[in-house]
């Protein structure tokens, strides 16, 4: 027996890689195809209006009708966010990730019969469109609050980094492929393949070991009300501070993207080619930045990161209305693109990790409505720049204001959490979870959801006279782990989710 258990690897050996996550490799295939076929989608849907706008097929202007396409698109995000979240945190993801998927792939074969076969199809495009965008508002906290619980608290950020690069590759590479279907079979053959996508997602959802609000979990516990996921975000100084920060960078960004084809091609001599290009290298920054960003493994390193590239992405609109070239525009687009891509994953881990589980659905659904309401006004705010100032000195003055709000929000946010050790998710709150899971029912509250109600002195005082019985419990676990290891010889481990291997760990 003690030859048995000196052969077995230490308690502390590493998880498996995240490629070898089961779970997680299906849910990024699934969310990769899906990403693409949306992007399929939309690029065919733009063609489309702006072919009929030209021939005189249309009742209204070609612009007006794409932004009206564009409205419709960005509505049910924002008006459906608290109703979304909270479906998210009091539904099986299962059931929903199937469910939406299987709407939206409904809704994409809706949308191509009807511009087939109907003579007005423009009731049912945008009727298609809004019921497809209000099942991606579902489908989209459903799957980031069961990314955690796929591949565990400690290696969300770098799982989010990667599945963020995953989509904005996909995000490339579907209206490309959207461009080449259309010109090989017509809509038709793009809304087919589009809506086969949706369908593939919604296998992958059933696929999925990992599941999250079953009703043996639900059980007990009270309805959340509709504000709560805002309720949760407010209720964190930094996660507050940094949506704010990022709701301004936000409107930054879209309000250039209005001025950036008549920088390129009015200013620069961009041709349509090289325009057309500037979105890729920009798609491709954005996914280097979101991978690399995945690989921060301090909450305190990650927190800084986040607001250089806050930095970073002013100083590179501030260069992008410099340059003289389209080359050095390609490079400006590049820079920038890492900047936000670094951004966007760091936001993302330090917000999802810091949110209370069972609300994580529900709080970013609200930042996902949020960012979509304020992307809408931003694009008003660029025609007004565009009217007001030159284009150049609109990306100058876009990016001396970012940096200072850039500079401001890390005045605030450094000397209040900068010495930080760990998220609210991978720290004493997490494992104080774990061990409340590992034993029986326990009658008294965990003393880091104790600590976490109180501050300063109160959270000393708190510390010092509740006995810490999880670290006692933690060490008998240890105590007894090689007995149990030697029971079940680990076979089932790699069947289970990574965040659940670590706590049988």
């Amino acid at each position: 027996m003690k030859q048995t258990l000196h052969k077995l690897p230490a308690p502390a050996t590493g998880v498996r890689p995240l490629w070898r996550n089961r779970d997680f490799l299906i849910a990024g295939t699934a969310r990769f195809v899906a990403t693409a076929g949306m992007g399929a989608v939309v690029v065919s849907v733009m063609l489309h209006l702006q072919n009929a706008a030209a021939a005189g097929e249309t009742p209204v202007a070609g612009p007006w009708l794409v932004a009206s396409y564009l409205l419709c698109s960005a509505l049910p995000l924002v008006l459906l966010a608290p109703w979304a979240g909270r479906l998210a945190d009091t539904m099986d993801s299962r059931t929903l990730a199937t469910a939406s998927s299987a709407v939206s792939a409904a809704a994409v074969a809706g949308m191509g019969l009807g511009m087939q076969y109907l003579e007005n199809y423009l009731p049912v495009l945008f009727a298609m469109t809004f019921m497809l965008d209000a099942a991606q508002s579902v489908a989209s906290p459903t799957w980031q609050a069961l990314l955690p619980r796929i591949v565990g608290e400690d290696r969300t950020p770098r799982a989010m980094g990667t599945m963020q690069a995953t989509i904005m590759i996909a995000g490339m590479a579907g209206p490309a492929a959207g461009g080449l279907l259309s010109g090989w079979g017509g809509t038709g053959l793009v809304f087919a393949v589009a809506s086969g996508c949706y369908v593939a997602m919604g296998l992958g959802a059933l696929l999925i070991r990992t599941r999250r609000g079953t009703a043996a979990e639900r059980a007990g516990q009270a309805k959340p009300a509709l504000l709560d996921g805002l309720r949760l975000i407010r209720r964190d100084s930094l996660v507050w501070a940094l949506v704010l920060g990022a709701m301004f960078f936000i409107v930054v960004g879209e309000a250039t993207n209005v001025l950036e084809v008549f920088l390129a091609r009015d200013e620069l001599g961009a041709t349509e080619i090289q325009y057309g290009l500037l979105s890729a290298a920009f798609g491709l920054g954005m996914a280097a930045g979101a991978a690399m960003a995945g690989r921060i493994r301090t909450p305190r390193v990650r927190l800084r990161v986040l607001l250089a590239s806050m930095t970073a992405a002013s100083a590179c609109l501030v260069l992008t209305g410099m340059v003289p070239s389209v080359e050095l525009l390609f490079a400006a687009y590049t820079g920038t693109g890492v900047a936000c891509g670094v951004l966007n994953a760091c936001f993302g881990a330090i917000a999802i990790l810091r949110i209370p589980e069972s609300g994580r659905g529900q709080a970013m659904a609200i930042v996902g409505g949020m960012t979509r309401a304020v992307s809408i006004g931003a694009l008003a705010l660029g025609g007004l720049l565009g009217a007001l100032v030159p284009v150049r000195v609109s990306f100058v003055l876009t990016g001396v204001v970012g940096a200072v709000v850039a500079l401001a929000l890390t005045a605030y946010v450094l000397p209040r959490f900068g010495r930080e050790d760990s998220d609210s998710g991978t720290g004493p709150a997490a494992a104080g979870a774990a061990a409340e899971a590992a034993l029986p029912a326990a009658t008294e509250p965990p003393l880091a959801g104790a600590a976490a109600a109180v501050s300063g002195r109160q959270k000393e005082a708190v510390a010092d006279e509740v006995p810490d019985f999880f670290e006692q419990a933690s060490a008998e676990l240890r105590a007894v782990e090689p007995l149990v290891a030697a029971q079940q010889g680990l076979e089932g481990a790699d069947d289970l989710p990574d965040g659940q291997v670590a706590v049988a760990r």
